[in-house]
């Protein structure tokens, strides 16, 4: 199929000046979207909590019902009128489980329940259970108590002492662990690894029995060590909700099956490696792109990359859509997409160059991109089709990412045939002038 007649040469060359400038407004529209408004971060890079929810397998569960419990749920324990930003995914627990019941991944902002002035009060109360002792609690995240004793004390004791202080103050759900203990679970994982591998595919009845020896034994351990250090996570998002799951739900609901907090500080930091992951991915293709052709075509080729990049970030921006791990992912698509339709233009180019030395470059270039337009036009519109329908079809985090793709297909074709290969021409240029100044700067030498 051909969308374009052998032997027809479009002049893209031609209006290059208004393509860059159509270019650099954009992207000068791009940046100042970041530096004015910036990104609406999702949970991922903002911080917050994933809250899998387990269902019975029969049972008539709406995603949107789900979201409005939740967005209920934590307008009133905040006593905010907004909730923030809420997400609710199918959420898939493995092949052990997935017959046995349905389960949800719910998404929220807020890691903590419990206010400054309670956990004040837990302080004071464990430096009286245990005097000598030193309690610091975590600044942000998970509800979590770090005591460390002036002595060793034993551990299945301490345990004791603070399930009965915790409990008392209203706390019915709690993790509480030692140094010791953690350092147990390290090493049984590891040793159920090794067994795993030794032994090859095993049952789900093995490894549950292998797991349940491995607790048992760790909980003999534990009654004759002593430990100095010790922490103890309050589960008061997790128990709350889980109330609230069973009145609404009854017998439909099983269990709130994990809570995991994600601290802003934490999200921050995966915020700065996802954009390093882009830098770094775009110094690999800067690398690849040199060592392939020659000096001459990288310049283009990193610059229509990142324009590239810098048009769907700053779509994201102006939309306000929520920038999360999985938009991360779809850049380095787009960056490895774009690159792709380069190279293909940048290969015909040489190709061209070398089957006729002597033609003008910008009949060279209109030539070659005119030649590979009808395969650019397929790829793109089949990759397009693709992540439209995902985009139509699906929902939460997949759509934005189909979102990013949609507009990730459309400017890398764009600016593989406006950006990088106009940008070549002039590079080209550049040192064909230099290399006859340098020629004529020769010639007036030898003459003097």
């Amino acid at each position: 199929m051909e969308f374009i007649k052998p032997g027809l040469t479009i002049d893209f060359i031609g209006r290059r000046q208004v393509f860059f400038g159509l270019s650099a407004t954009v992207v000068l529209i791009a940046l100042i979207s970041v530096a004015v408004l910036g990104f609406n971060r999702g949970i991922d890079f903002k911080g917050g909590t994933k809250i899998v929810v387990a269902f019975k397998p029969d049972a008539q569960v709406e995603r949107a019902e789900l979201r409005q419990v939740l967005n209920d749920f934590v307008t009133k324990e905040t006593g905010k009128s907004d909730a923030g930003q809420i997400e609710v995914q199918d959420f898939d627990p493995g092949a052990g489980a997935s017959n046995e019941r349905q389960d949800f991944l719910l998404l929220t902002e807020l890691t903590s329940l419990v206010s400054d002035e309670k956990k004040k009060a837990l302080i004071a109360k464990l430096k009286g259970a245990f005097p000598g002792a030193q309690v610091d609690v975590a600044k942000e995240g998970e509800d979590r108590f770090f005591l460390v004793l002036g002595e060793k004390a034993k551990i299945t004791d301490t345990y004791a002492k603070l399930d009965t202080l915790f409990k008392a103050a209203g706390y019915p759900k709690f993790k509480r662990s030692s140094d010791i203990q953690r350092q147990i679970e390290v090493n049984n994982f590891r040793a159920l690894q090794m067994f795993q591998d030794e032994e090859g595919n095993l049952t789900d009845d093995v490894i549950k029995q292998r797991e349940a020896n491995a607790a048992a034994q760790m909980t003999k351990e534990l009654e004759k060590r002593s430990d100095t250090r010790y922490t103890v996570t309050i589960e008061e998002f997790k128990t709350k909700l889980e109330a609230v799951m069973k009145v609404k739900y009854g017998e439909k609901f099983i269990a709130v099956q994990s809570s995991t907090s994600v601290s802003p500080s934490v999200a921050g930091n995966m915020m700065n490696q996802g954009v390093v992951a882009i830098i770094y991915a775009l110094l690999g293709i800067i690398i690849y792109i040199t060592m392939r052709f020659d000096v001459r075509y990288a310049p283009g080729a990193i610059v229509a990359l990142t324009h590239d990049v810098l048009v769907v970030v700053g779509c994201f921006s102006i939309a306000q859509i929520k920038f999360t791990m999985p938009i991360i992912a779809a850049v380095l698509t787009i960056a490895g997409y774009s690159i792709n339709d380069t190279i293909v233009v940048f290969d015909r180019i040489r190709e061209t160059i070398a089957k006729y030395p002597r033609a003008p470059m910008t009949s060279v270039i209109n030539h070659a991109i005119s030649n590979t337009l009808s395969r650019t036009i397929l790829t793109s519109v089949t990759t397009l089709l693709a992540v439209l329908s995902i985009f139509l079809l699906g929902g939460g985090l997949i759509r934005d990412f189909a979102f990013a793709m949609c507009i990730g297909v459309v400017v890398g074709t764009y600016s593989s045939i406006f950006v990088a290969s106009p940008l070549f021409l002039t590079l080209h240029e550049a040192f064909e002038k230099r290399k006859t100044e340098a020629d004529a700067a020769e010639v007036t030498l030898a003459s003097t």
